[in-house]
C-alpha cells in the first residue's frame, strides 16, 4: 500500500452538530461484507425524499458537492 500524502478535492459544508453513526449510514445498509459500494447510502435519510427521490436541497446532492472527497463538518462528527 502506498503511503498517503495528499488529497485533493471538493470540500462540502455539513455544518451539522452530534451527527452519529447511524445518520451516516442507517443500519440496513450495512449487511454486506463488502467495504465498497457504501456511498449510496450515505445520509440516506437527508439525502432522499420520503417517496426515495433526490433531495435537491441537501449540499451532496448540488452540483458544485456531488463529486466532493472532503467533509466540512460541526463538531462531534460520527
Amino acid at each position: 500500500m502506498e503511503k498517503f500524502t495528499t488529497l485533493t478535492g471538493v470540500a462540502a459544508p455539513l455544518p451539522w452538530v452530534n451527527i452519529d453513526t447511524d445518520m451516516i449510514i442507517l443500519k440496513q445498509f450495512l449487511k454486506t461484507i463488502k467495504r465498497t459500494g457504501l456511498g449510496t447510502a450515505l445520509f440516506h435519510e437527508m439525502r432522499t425524499n420520503d417517496d426515495g427521490s433526490e433531495n435537491p436541497d441537501f449540499v451532496l446532492n448540488k452540483p458544485a458537492y456531488r463529486n466532493a472527497k472532503i467533509l466540512v463538518e460541526g463538531d462531534n462528527f460520527g
